[in-house]
């Protein structure tokens, strides 16, 4: 495997202090590699929770904030994973736009490219990549996404690939070991007003489901 999957890269701050003490105490008691990636997987997904963000915010920030999109998410979870010596990669995919029509105002659902762009982690275990997709926490799906055809919330044994549901996906990209040129491409809507209407938004609708 190629040692660029474990390396830092700007977004992908796996150097910094905070990460590698989160990345330590998430794994300290792990008795395997695959513990480790599962309990990485589990924090990323339940306690960060799914909000909108600038593609450009370092894992660290994320971590920071307790929240991102699949962006943000995928980022931190590959920061954490790498910085204790796991490989790791982003695996892109242009999906329909339709994954968000649940969660965001219409006048900003009608501003999203369609296809869009959708990142999650994968990980190198046994030998193979396997895609852990840690976008949808519980309280999320819980409340918005359980109700639609195909969303499922799995305790991840480790094995098995977590995706975004198939019908979403226009097509694979493939996995990367950096995908800095494209997260640090300037936003082509987003500014702070658009980022806290569309956040509220979301904790309007888990505070009323």
């Amino acid at each position: 495997m190629e040692k660029e999957y474990l390396l830092p890269t700007k977004i992908c701050d796996v150097d910094n202090i905070d990460i590698r003490m989160k990345s330590y105490i998430l794994t300290k008691n792990s008795s395997s590699e695959k513990e480790k990636v599962i309990n990485i997987f589990n924090f990323v997904r339940d306690e960060i929770k799914y909000r909108f963000d600038y593609s450009y915010t370092k894992a660290s920030e994320t971590m920071k904030k307790g929240y991102g999109n699949c962006f943000n998410k995928s980022n931190l979870q590959i920061a954490l994973l790498r910085s204790c010596g796991i490989y790791s990669g982003y695996k892109v995919y242009l999906i329909k736009k339709d994954v968000f029509s649940p969660i965001v105002p219409k006048e900003i659902y009608e501003m999203i490219n369609q296809p869009t762009i959708h990142v999650s982690c994968a990980v190198y275990l046994d030998e193979r990549w396997i895609e852990i997709d840690s976008t949808i926490d519980f309280e999320l799906y819980n409340h918005i996404y359980r109700n639609i055809a195909n969303w499922k919330y799995v305790e991840w044994d480790g094995e098995s690939e977590i995706s975004i549901p198939q019908e979403y996906i226009v097509e694979n990209q493939g996995i990367y070991s950096n995908i800095d040129l494209y997260l640090l491409n300037p936003p082509k809507f987003w500014n702070d007003q658009l980022l806290e209407k569309t956040n509220r938004y979301i904790e309007q609708l888990i505070k009323n489901s």
